[in-house]
């Protein structure tokens, strides 16, 4: 999956929740194509939200779970254990209006373990785990489900075909210190130095 949409009120409300909840940071918010007045763009590592202003006559999806949609994040056992102890606190500390839910449901389904909550306009999200051992990633899958993807080639290779999301700094920009490919990296992961970043050109030779 590539991303989920959300519909909310208000965008800068619902990105405040979602740094201060969940951890998202704004995603391209200079790119009129990633953010404009309706339109907001978020993400946590690989996990990428589209936020939708609602009409003015529309609400968020209502009707119980198995009628409606809703945003599940997955996260390690270790990460899950934190984030639940950690969860009714934040729910709290990040209320958006007076009335807005901060109850948590749990749900154990044997193999999976879920943690359901609100968003200040009523859209429900879900932050999951599992036990089972098929659904372990290797070392490299997790690597670059954090990364940023650094494309390296050329503008007319990149208008070809280019991996979703990834980021566009020629090989050349990068060598040269004075075009500012470095600085846009780093504006990218908020910068953070030690921030994973995968590199990757047409056969391997710039990305090395």
């Amino acid at each position: 999956m590539d991303h989920a949409a959300v519909g909310v009120r208000d965008l800068q409300a619902s990105q405040r929740w979602l740094g201060g909840v969940l951890g998202m940071r704004p995603f391209r918010a200079g790119d009129p194509h990633f953010a404009d007045e309706d339109l907001a763009m978020v993400r946590n590592g690989a996990a990428f939200l589209a936020l939708l202003r609602l009409p003015a006559n529309e609400g968020a999806l209502q009707g119980s779970r198995t009628q409606k949609g809703h945003v599940a994040f997955r996260v390690s056992g270790e990460a899950f254990a934190a984030f639940r102890a950690s969860l009714p606190a934040l729910l709290a500390r990040h209320r958006e209006r007076e009335g807005q839910r901060v109850d948590v449901e749990e749900q154990d389904y044997g193999i999976q373990r879920s943690l359901f909550f609100h968003d200040p306009d009523g859209n429900e999200f879900e932050v999951t785990t599992w036990d089972s051992p098929f659904l372990e990633e290797s070392a490299d899958a997790a690597f670059l489900r954090e990364a940023l993807l650094l494309d390296v080639r050329t503008l007319d290779e990149y208008r070809q075909a280019a991996l979703p999301k990834s980021l566009l700094v020629p090989h050349t920009a990068l060598l040269d210190t004075g075009a500012g490919g470095v600085d846009r990296v780093l504006s990218a992961v908020d910068g953070d130095r030690g921030a994973p970043i995968a590199a990757y050109c047409a056969a391997g030779g710039r990305s090395a």
